[in-house]
């Protein structure tokens, strides 16, 4: 897979280094290059809840005010799990959360112990009606942690 890009990375690299010439950027490694490039930013769940679309459930009932409470109360690493789970990436597009469109779709009822899953190419969250907010949560965040994805990382 590596090999794969040679020839088209190999153009954007002497594309990149004509525009940005700099010893600077011989002697940085690509993760620090990645944040000068893309810092940090703050990964605004309201915005992302802003565009939110449903199927199965409505964006006022309480199962749907509990999940975005588990998710806007998360640590930024299950935060930014989330956004790969869903997504495919788990940085913010160019102009904030609120550009991407979820959709929240139901997939079972109990009694299930069925983990939620995504289709990141819609955008779709695949999530059961669990019982409790208490297992919402162990599921979703069970869920983050063990999702493989494409195993391209």
């Amino acid at each position: 897979l590596d090999k794969s890009i040679d020839g088209p990375f190999g153009s954007f690299k002497k594309g990149f280094r004509r525009v940005c010439d700099s010893l600077i950027f011989s002697i940085l490694t690509p993760s620090e290059l990645q944040q000068i490039v893309c810092p940090e930013q703050k990964l605004d769940f309201e915005a992302l809840r802003a565009q939110a679309r449903y199927e199965g459930y409505t964006a006022d009932e309480q199962y749907i005010q509990d999940f975005w409470d588990i998710l806007t109360n998360a640590e930024l690493a299950e935060k930014k799990r989330f956004l790969h789970f869903v997504t495919g990436s788990n940085l913010a597009p160019v102009g904030g959360l609120g550009r991407i469109r979820i959709k929240i779709q139901q997939n079972g009822t109990e009694p299930t112990d069925r983990l939620p899953s995504a289709s990141t190419c819609f955008h779709i969250l695949l999530l059961p009606r669990y019982s409790t907010k208490e297992k919402l949560q162990e599921r979703l965040l069970l869920g983050l942690e063990n999702a493989e994805g494409f195993g391209l990382e």
